[in-house]
């Protein structure tokens, strides 16, 4: 019945459409080339939040507007201008794959810089033409990994933070316990910082046709000026924006420069006719890892409020709901985590690897899938992440912080009366004793061991040879590919040709992808968040922890 309304659907769009492509092909002017705007933090898809949650645009956005301009001929190309990209490193990777489809398929592209960071400079680099201002500036910084220590604030407001780390590279807890980096953080923050910047500038030079490391010249002389950057080779011409009609025509008549919210009236859209058969289910798993319920993103980002997060419920109803209904032959588990709780962590990992057994489950990395992000994908068929996204992570923590100085400073003093050795354990008035120490690092490891063994019953490695690139250890997709930790590298649209393929259909055949929201329920659990104040608060809730807190970004 669902099928037969889908086609029903299509049928009625396509037609609709055919009246509206024919009277667009009689009356409507000819728009030759569209300006799109790109400016926002550009998650790969649409999520099925609330209605009253405000949805940003979204690389499947971007993806269909392409898809309409290179569906008429009339378009001759676009135009790109790049605002404010407060987006991670796979994310604009995915935005820079689509316009380079774009491109290979006879699309021209123009990029128009007034300025640009490295990470807008990177996406633009896919154009075939770029022009600057001869006022521009390239302001190309490079990439940079920053961590805050909090740990001599915390000693001298009378705080301590009592914790196990298994292993040795997960370094989660060590902003709020140490002053700077141990050497295993600090081996694979470079680790991590050579892979991105070698693909940065390699991406970069192999588009512009540079050497790799005349570009990595320039960017260690930025800022650079407009024609700096021309005699670079990273910018192809000077002009203002009144100017570009002139440059595109090429010795023709000058073309009209199109924005999108205009064009998409005059273009003739492409008709939407998916094949009968099974679905594919996306399942997304977005922000900490908690116990309960999943929280939305909120209307408006403000300070001090809490961000999204996945709960366990109810993505184990999400997941067991698609196993059940015969549309879906599919499960894409979408993931931008950087995890949270191992207890749900591993709950979630229980019902995927459940799902796995009867539907193909494909797990697409984001721009980060760490620690319990990457555990939840581990009971996954296939792993597909871009070459840019942080995953990996393979480890714990416990602990907690005490503040028994604290408050004797200030004047306040607790007594604690209790029954059983353990029932004052985890009170922050009271540090632990070496037994209860003990038994803290022997339940981490516990926990780590059965984080090794989901991975290596997974990805059918052998546990030694997880043990060695686990121990906490962050590593890039690319990296994490090499170490085959991850199957494949691309966007979110790979891990939909994945899962088609999975399924015995060709990666061109379109089928129907479905957005899955949990079923509804009565909300019960913790709550978390994201960012160095929450992860402090994800650390005084839960016993034990499989998190990565920070985060690369490009300047």
């Amino acid at each position: 019945m669902r099928l037969l309304f889908i086609r029903l659907s299509d049928l009625i769009y396509d037609t609709f459409i055919l009246i509206r492509n024919g009277l667009v092909s009689l009356f409507g002017p000819r728009p030759a080339y569209v300006l799109l705007e790109l400016s926002g933090p550009y998650p790969h898809h649409r999520t099925r939040d609330p209605w009253w949650v405000r949805q940003p645009p979204t690389i499947e956005d971007v993806r269909r507007q392409l898809a309409v301009i290179r569906a008429d001929r009339r378009a001759a190309g676009v135009v790109i201008t790049i605002g404010d990209l407060p987006a991670g490193l796979a994310s604009v990777q995915s935005l820079r794959n689509a316009f380079a489809e774009y491109r290979a398929r006879g699309g021209r592209i123009v990029a128009y810089l007034p300025q640009a960071t490295t990470r807008q400079y990177y996406l633009a680099s896919v154009a075939d033409a770029i022009v600057m201002p001869e006022s521009g500036a390239l302001e190309l910084g490079g990439a940079v990994l920053e961590v805050t220590f909090f740990g001599e604030a915390f000693e001298r407001a009378g705080v301590a933070g009592e914790f196990e780390q298994i292993a040795e590279y997960k370094s989660a807890v060590e902003p709020f316990t140490r002053r700077g980096m141990s050497e295993p953080m600090r081996e694979q923050m470079n680790a991590i910082l050579d892979s991105v910047y070698d693909d940065l500038t390699g991406e970069i030079a192999a588009a512009r046709r540079l050497d790799p490391a005349a570009v990595r010249s320039a960017i260690d002389r930025s800022p650079l000026s407009a024609e700096d950057g021309r005699r670079a080779g990273l910018v192809d011409a000077l002009m203002y924006e009144d100017e570009l009609p002139a440059y595109l025509a090429a010795g023709r008549r000058p073309p009209a420069i199109v924005p999108w919210r205009v064009a998409r009236r005059r273009l003739r859209a492409p008709f939407r006719w998916r094949m009968p058969g099974r679905a594919v289910a996306v399942i997304a798993v977005r922000g900490s890892i908690q116990m309960g319920e999943s929280r939305p993103r909120p209307p408006i980002p403000l300070p001090l409020v809490r961000g999204e997060a996945s709960g366990h419920a109810s993505l184990v109803r999400a997941i067991r709901s698609v196993e059940r209904n015969p549309l879906f032959g599919a499960i894409v588990l979408s993931i931008d985590s950087p995890g949270g709780s191992a207890l749900a962590s591993d709950l979630i990992w229980r019902a995927v690897a459940q799902a796995n057994r009867t539907k193909p489950v494909v797990a697409f990395f984001g721009n980060v899938a760490a620690s319990g992000g990457y555990y939840v994908a581990a009971g996954a068929r296939r792993i597909v992440a871009q070459a840019g996204t942080l995953t990996g992570s393979i480890g714990v923590i416990s602990g907690k912080f005490t503040i028994q100085q604290l408050a004797g400073r200030a004047g306040v003093h607790q007594e604690i009366l209790t029954r059983g050795e353990a029932a004052a354990m985890t009170s922050p008035f009271r540090p632990f004793s070496p037994e209860q120490r003990r038994r803290l690092r022997a339940q981490a490891e516990e926990i780590y061991a059965r984080f090794v063994d989901r991975v290596a019953e997974g990805r059918r490695l052998p546990r030694e040879q997880v043990h060695a690139v686990a121990r906490g250890r962050v590593w890039t997709g690319r990296q994490a590919m090499q170490h085959r930790l991850v199957d494949r590298l691309g966007d979110f649209y790979t891990a939909i040709d994945t899962a088609k393929e999975l399924m015995g259909l060709a990666p061109s055949r379109v089928v129907p992808v479905f957005i899955i929201r949990p079923p509804r329920a009565v909300t019960i659990g913790r709550r978390s968040a994201l960012g160095m104040l929450d992860a402090a608060e994800m650390l005084l809730r839960e016993g034990v922890l499989a998190l990565m807190p920070w985060e690369i970004r490009l300047r």
